[in-house]
């Protein structure tokens, strides 16, 4: 069934200075609906928020120059890519070998919520994909909570932290989670060297702040950090923190960044 392309308004919170959009597609009818969502934001990006209402299917076809991310926010469904398939359920990091084409169906009575991220790679992008084929043998698909912990020196000691997507599967790009339970904050920090988009996960209500601005980043709510600012997260007592960060580097050597992030013992839970 063929996706229904919904009408994209930016919104940037209400007298914050940081563009953010809150998720808005109503489950309605079976069939696909896409709504692209900081367009134009960062460039050689693009974010799509996507519904799928079962009996529901999406194609996704190879790019030769782009590489596609997806990260399942909730719901159900089965992903294929190439002669590989997966049953998903809940929060999901999905991502296929360079030039493989996803299909994801969703079965009647189950709806499915996603991002989906999409990054153009330049001819050194491409190059450099090529120096770490183990990255790019097999689709990587794995559940957030099943992704490798970090800490972190701008975190509390009872922050959860996770890598999603390592670096080196998508050149100059890496994925992870933050979660804690309120009152908390991550330290303010910079970082020029990358762009950075944060995506509240269920139940996620928290303070975003960048330089004098502020938000207030609830579930499945995404925004970009301003490049550059001075930036952090507070989450109030008896709230929780927990989103997706996406960071996109502009050089390659601006991944030495992922050096503050300390691997902890894999067995750390939730």
């Amino acid at each position: 069934m063929a996706a229904i392309l919904a009408g994209s308004a930016w919104a940037a919170a209400a007298g914050s200075g940081i563009p953010l959009e809150k998720w808005n597609l109503p489950a309605g009818k079976a069939g696909v609906q896409v709504k692209p969502v900081l367009t134009g934001e960062i460039h050689g990006v693009s974010t799509d928020q996507v519904l799928i209402v079962g009996p529901g299917q999406h194609v996704e076809p190879a790019h030769a120059k782009e590489a596609v991310v997806w990260l399942v926010l909730e719901g159900k469904g089965t992903m294929h890519a190439g002669s590989a398939k997966y049953d998903v359920q809940g929060e999901t990091i999905a991502r296929a070998p360079q030039g493989v084409a996803w299909q994801i169906d969703v079965a009647k009575g189950e709806v499915l919520r996603a991002v989906r991220v999409r990054r153009e790679l330049t001819a050194d992008d491409l190059a450099e994909l090529k120096k770490f084929p183990q990255n790019n043998a097999a689709p990587l698909v794995k559940k957030f909570s099943e992704c490798t912990p970090y800490g972190e020196a701008i975190k509390s000691p009872k922050t959860v932290s996770r890598t999603l997507l390592p670096e080196n599967y998508v050149p100059r790009m890496a994925v992870g989670t933050v979660e804690t339970t309120g009152p908390d904050t991550v330290g303010r920090h910079k970082h020029p060297m990358l762009e950075q988009i944060f995506l509240g996960l269920k139940g996620n209500d928290i303070t975003v702040l960048a330089d004098e601005h502020n938000a207030n980043l609830t579930e499945f709510s995404i925004l970009h950090i301003p490049l550059g600012s001075n930036h952090g997260a507070e989450v109030a007592g008896g709230k929780k923190l927990h989103y997706v960060w996406m960071d996109f580097f502009i050089a390659k050597e601006g991944q030495e960044y992922l050096k503050n992030h300390l691997t902890l013992d894999p067995q750390k839970k939730k």
